[in-house]
């Protein structure tokens, strides 16, 4: 990287003429295939560089190298320049591209540590981050970020702005693999015990990359797996299958929605209410995939899949409608439903039928879908859903009657407790004596059908 030599002799003549950055501490940190305790220093910011290939924002790049080609840019982010080091902020501030979640855990983090600065009169840093020989970060960009931020003269910041123009690190050796440097990137934010873990997709990417890493070297899928699981921890060789298969997937729909590589487009697709959205949905479809790809035959996977797709697209656009009252509707295709189409409407040959006959799957825009087709795709799955709820009542009658027992046990509790005043008025001032009247006559009804041969 741009200055790499000369950024390594500033750093070490900082040590040289400042013996009390030595902090006394040391960390620990992956070298050469073992895990070494490394010297933590306290040195100036900007002796320091924000990693451009951090794997936080490895998903958010395809909307940054847009950028960047539409102003005839490189498409190669460079830490020493004072632009490139605002895009990069932006990206881990969720500003640009726009992340509400990453936004949301920034603030938290520059939240916490003003706070820490102000109670301990330090640069409130909990933590060291972890640097390679020339100065890029390997894990503190965010801490790096905050600490920029809060030392601001002009925003009138508390705590200690003086002390946020120094970072505790520690330093890798020269001779670190790209492997080792995977390894600490990958244990702090993608393990179990991370503070603060990539998303889902961008955990996936990195994971990729390492698997691929150790694949370079030689290793086999089986062992290159179960050697990622060892760095991370609290994952197993299943959770990086996992990982894998998912990205396997999301491959496969983004070149079915002509947009291969644009992983951005599945990252952040839910709502603020919780509501999960592609990347939780296709984690479902990995899955259901890997099972049934051995026991359903060609066409069904490929309608299946081809009908996931749609599903998974229209939960991104997540698309309003007029109904047939007038009325605005807005269509929900989250990962809620998506656990109902997948038990309902893909349940049975009947239930898919309704699904896979439907114009939609043939008609799609891919790039540009339809509100039109997002209605009739709506409809079909409603309609296959229908009809499995309907084979369901009549296959399992005791079901029924199991749930007609909770809801009269319920009446029944409610009436023996402090609440029965108001249950007894509710039911006569509404009529509810009829329903009692109703529920005996069809008991009665019931047991005399069940008598007759």
């Amino acid at each position: 990287m741009k200055g790499a030599e000369e950024r390594a002799t500033a750093i070490k003549k900082y040590i040289s003429d400042h013996p009390e950055c030595d902090t006394g501490f040391y960390a620990n940190a992956f070298q050469n295939n073992s895990i070494d305790q490394v010297k933590v220093y306290s040195l100036p910011r900007r002796l320091l560089r924000l990693n451009p290939v951090n794997g936080r924002f490895k998903a958010e790049l395809d909307v940054i190298i847009e950028d960047r080609k539409k102003a005839g840019k490189s498409l190669e982010l460079d830490p020493n320049d004072p632009e490139d080091v605002k895009t990069l902020r932006d990206m881990l501030k969720g500003v640009h591209p726009k992340n509400a979640e990453r936004a949301n855990a920034y603030k938290k983090l520059l939240d916490n540590i003003r706070e820490v600065s102000i109670k301990t009169k330090t640069n409130g840093q909990e933590v060291p981050g972890l640097i390679t020989y020339d100065g890029i970060y390997v894990n503190g960009n965010r801490r790096d970020t905050v600490m920029e931020e809060l030392s601001d003269p002009t925003k009138n910041q508390k705590g200690e702005p003086l002390k946020f123009h120094e970072i505790r690190v520690g330093i890798l050796r020269q001779d670190v693999t790209a492997y080792d440097l995977w390894k600490n990137e990958a244990k702090e934010q993608i393990s179990q015990e991370s503070r603060e873990e990539y998303d889902y997709v961008n955990s996936a990417l990195e994971i990729k990359r390492g698997h691929q890493l150790l694949i370079d070297q030689g290793f086999s899928d089986k062992r290159a797996k179960e050697e990622i699981a060892k760095t991370l921890y609290g994952r197993d060789a299943e959770d990086v299958e996992n990982y894998l298969k998912f990205l396997e997937v999301t491959d496969i729909f983004l070149k079915r929605v002509k947009r291969p590589g644009q992983y951005r487009f599945v990252q952040e697709s839910g709502n603020e209410s919780g509501e999960k959205g592609i990347a939780t949905i296709l984690q479902e479809v990995a899955k259901i995939r890997e099972k049934n790809k051995s026991s359903w035959d060609e066409d069904l996977l490929r309608n299946w899949f081809k009908s996931v797709s749609i599903f998974c697209l229209y939960s991104k656009f997540k698309p309003t409608v007029t109904d047939s009252n007038g009325k605005q509707k807005k269509l929900s295709f989250g990962h809620r439903e998506f656990r109902v189409f997948q038990k309902k409407a893909m349940a049975t040959d009947d239930t898919r039928k309704r699904v896979f006959s439907s114009p939609v799957l043939d008609k799609i825009d891919w790039v540009n879908p339809s509100k039109e087709h997002a209605l009739d795709f709506h409809k079909a799955i409603a309609n296959a859903q229908n009809v499995y709820d309907v084979q369901e009542d009549i296959s399992d009658p005791l079901m029924l009657l199991e749930k007609a027992t909770e809801s009269l046990s319920k009446v029944s509790k409610d009436l023996n407790s402090s609440h029965r005043a108001s249950m007894v008025k509710m039911i006569k001032e509404h009529k509810g004596e009829h329903f009692i009247t109703d529920i005996k006559q069809l008991i009665a009804d019931i047991s005399k059908k069940l008598s007759t041969k």
